[in-house]
């Protein structure tokens, strides 16, 4: 074989190989996007959660849960707006900030102290029970909104929040395993063993989005569970 036929041949093999590499690694992130993402996974967040669940007994690992939709985080007929920099804005901001840091457990701030969840099973502040406020400073501008709502249908209850950073947090729910299309499900009472899932919602304030992860189903009382969580 010539040395230009030796070029060509080592060429084309070295094409082969970074195609083969490419392929597989665009496989490997296929198939990684399908499971939690590693960063929730070993959070401190997820980590307290999720050994919480297994002390209570309720047995359920991160490798269990699958990406199950992506969807579009920011709602305009939820969202409100202002400009921090509007007259006593700054003031209301300050106040509400101020009234939710003594609130434990489902009230979360991020990182900087500037934004909250609130998850509070109640009405509250002109949000329902069953829908997650986020509030907070971006810029020079004051965000408030329902960041997040679940089926009163599906037994839905928000136990948890935490944050990555301050743009990315994670919400996780307890919802009875029904299609979310379905307006007239079986009734289930929470005093009674119904079949759950758990739903991760991983939101990234930044790239609007919202990826939601799901669980294995497992049947449990919901009236016994809330308590534990």
């Amino acid at each position: 074989m010539s040395k230009k036929q030796n070029i060509l041949v080592f060429g084309i093999f070295t094409i082969l190989v970074t195609m083969g590499v490419t392929s597989n690694i665009m496989q490997q992130k296929a198939v990684d996007r399908s499971k939690l993402p590693t960063k929730i996974e070993q959070s401190k967040g997820f980590q307290r959660w999720i050994t919480n669940l297994k002390n209570k007994d309720l047995k359920t690992e991160a490798d269990e849960f699958r990406l199950q939709e992506e969807v579009e985080l920011y709602n305009s007929k939820w969202t409100n707006v202002t400009s921090i920099e509007q007259p006593g804005e700054q003031e209301k901001f300050n106040a509400v900030i101020a009234a939710h840091q003594n609130i434990k457990k489902q009230v979360v701030f991020s990182p900087s102290k500037r934004e909250f969840l609130d998850l509070r099973n109640i009405d509250r502040d002109g949000y329902k029970s069953n829908e997650v406020r986020f509030y907070g400073q971006k810029e020079d501008k004051v965000i408030d909104t329902k960041i997040l709502d679940c089926s009163l249908l599906a037994n839905c209850y928000f136990d948890r929040g935490y944050f990555l950073n301050n743009d990315v947090f994670v919400v996780s729910e307890f919802s009875r395993n029904i299609d979310k299309k379905d307006q007239n499900p079986p009734v289930c009472p929470i005093d009674k063993e119904c079949e759950y899932t758990i739903k991760i919602h991983v939101i990234d304030l930044i790239n609007n989005s919202r990826l939601v992860y799901v669980s294995k189903p497992f049947n449990a009382v919901l009236e016994t569970l809330i308590p534990q969580l």
